[in-house]
């Protein structure tokens, strides 16, 4: 796919959130090829209870980012999780009965996306407008394009979202493309299916309790939701063990995880080949809790909003910071540093790219 860069704006320090606003001459659309069908939503029989406990969170090796510290101690009780990143064939039986747009589904304005690219490359916008301009482009369509032939980010493509992420996904695959807010929507659907009450203002973002009223008290949200991100890095080390990958091992192989395994010089990482796309969730072996993907395979959406460790203990805690969200797993496309189970990215809740996808979780509510 031939792209022209009109600019590029590059944020956050290490692998944090990039925005590279981009815009692609391209109108072609990717080709993808759907196989059978999964079966729609998420039950029962898809989450594993996590039981709770106590762990030091963040980077127990010394060797990620400064955002990863300070290591901090953790408490959580109990919590389920989903066995898989969420599918395709998931994805597509929300889409099909609600008739939802995503994020990345926005209007296809190719003179807006000019006149937005143009005040980009014209250097004169400052920090506030450029974060204007920013929020402005991000209703339009496409997502921030991974190219795995270039093994490097080429910018949104107005064309890339769910359904065309740029190459062959089945439905049994991780649906990715998708932001937070189309995340939390799809909770808040299958609440809604199920009888439960809907875990969070879709307007506010704001976690909702059994009575509908705002809180931050995790325990008291009865419908699905994402997980936090103490949640889901607990649940990534097989109930907070010091292990370094979301699969129980310490060393990356492209034989057990979906990674790009042929770049990068790291002591933990055991090169291999490159499949330059999702793999169907589950294809291969989970980590001691059953859990499955929990590094690679598709970026994973979590509830909390993203911020620094304060170092202090918590429990069961969620942040609420700031206007960004957070990244966790590591992606198809991404480095062995990257599918670290501590590894931390920060994205606004509307942006989303080729490798984003989001499992859902659940709080243990006692007599259910």
């Amino acid at each position: 796919m031939k792209t022209k860069a009109v600019a590029a704006i590059a944020g956050a320090s290490g692998f944090g959130m990039v925005w590279l606003l981009v815009l692609s001459l391209s109108l072609g659309t990717p080709v993808v090829s759907h196989g059978q069908a999964g079966s729609g939503g998420v039950g029962p029989e898809d989450l594993v209870l996590v039981r709770g406990g106590t762990f030091q969170m963040g980077d127990v090796f010394g060797e990620g980012e400064a955002n990863e510290r300070p290591v901090h101690s953790v408490t959580l009780t109990d919590f389920y999780l989903q066995r898989h990143e969420v599918t395709v064939a998931q994805f597509r039986a929300f889409v099909e009965e609600t008739g939802y747009s995503t994020s990345a589904e926005g209007p296809m304005d190719m003179e807006a996306r000019r006149k937005i690219m143009e005040q980009f490359a014209s250097g004169a916008a400052s920090e506030e407008e450029m974060k204007r301009l920013h929020e402005q482009f991000l209703l339009l369509s496409g997502a921030g394009y991974w190219d795995a032939e270039a093994r490097a980010w080429t910018g949104y493509n107005p064309n890339t979202n769910w359904r065309t992420p740029g190459f062959v996904q089945a439905e049994s695959h991780p649906v990715v493309s998708v932001s937070w807010d189309d995340a939390i929507r799809f909770c808040n659907w299958l609440s809604r299916n199920a009888g439960l009450p809907p875990a969070y203002d879709e307007e506010s973002g704001a976690l909702l309790d059994e009575r509908g009223e705002p809180t931050g008290d995790v325990t008291a949200v009865r419908g699905y939701r994402l997980p936090t991100e103490a949640e889901w890095e607990y649940a990534a080390r097989e109930g907070g063990r010091e292990v370094r990958f979301g699969n129980g091992e310490n060393t990356a192989r492209s034989s057990q995880i979906v990674f790009n395994a042929d770049v990068g010089e790291y002591p933990y990482l055991d090169r291999g080949a490159y499949e330059g796309r999702t793999l169907p969730v589950g294809s291969y072996l989970p980590n001691a809790l059953g859990l499955y993907d929990m590094s690679g395979n598709a970026w994973e959406w979590v509830s909390d909003t993203y911020g620094p460790y304060d170092g202090g203990s918590l429990r069961n805690p969620y942040i609420v910071v700031g206007d960004e969200r957070i990244l966790r797993g590591g992606r198809w496309g991404g480095s062995a540093f990257e599918i670290r189970a501590s590894h931390r990215s920060s994205w606004v809740k509307n942006d989303r790219c080729n490798n984003s996808g989001f499992r859902v979780a659940r709080s243990a509510n006692r007599g259910e």
